[in-house]
């Protein structure tokens, strides 16, 4: 390749999941359990309850990295905002918007418009479901969605993942955050 041939890959919007930001995830998880990592010879520890104690940090963690990379990378539900929606390509946002999955469930009786339409978040959702719900309706990734399930009386729910804006950035990330902003439909 010489000097003067482009690449296809962007300059100035790098992906928002990037080999920095999954060194940071790591790092903020091990400082937030400085226990499960920093072991002293006066501290008497249980080799299996400290076992159990890293592998259950560890997978917490991995699902909070699996669930970045989905919602950054992967195509997911539209999620209608004030002025349009939210792009499900990734790829189309050149923003640097960074995301987070959210769970989506909207309610439809017969063949009238949604009358309930709600976004939250997995521990919203897990606060008013259970971790068993969440895993048959939608998954813990959103591996279900989307997903449509019909009760008795003409109810259809609709269950599936989006992506939504992470509003916990830094300003110059943020700069388009009114244009993402979700609302009602």
């Amino acid at each position: 390749m010489n000097g003067n041939e482009k690449t296809n890959a962007p300059a100035t919007n790098p992906a928002t999941l990037t080999s920095s930001r999954l060194h940071d995830l790591v790092l903020d998880h091990m400082l937030e359990n400085p226990t499960l990592f920093l072991i002293n010879e006066t501290t008497k520890v249980n080799t299996l309850d400290h076992f159990r104690g890293v592998l259950d940090s560890l997978v917490k963690m991995a699902h909070q990295i699996a669930t970045e990379s989905l919602v950054n990378r992967q195509h997911l539900s539209p999620l209608p905002t004030f002025d349009g929606s939210i792009d499900t390509d990734p790829d189309a946002d050149d923003s640097g918007q960074r995301y987070e999955l959210r769970y989506r469930l909207v309610e439809q009786i017969g063949d009238a418009e949604p009358h309930s339409d709600n976004v939250m978040t997995a521990e919203e959702a897990q606060e008013l479901y259970g971790d068993s719900f969440i895993d048959t309706y939608w998954g813990k990734l959103g591996e279900h969605c989307p997903r449509r399930v019909t009760t008795p009386g003409n109810r259809t729910l609709w269950f599936s993942v989006v992506r939504y804006p992470v509003l916990d950035q830094p300003d110059h990330a943020n700069k388009n955050r009114s244009a993402v902003t979700p609302g009602p439909r």
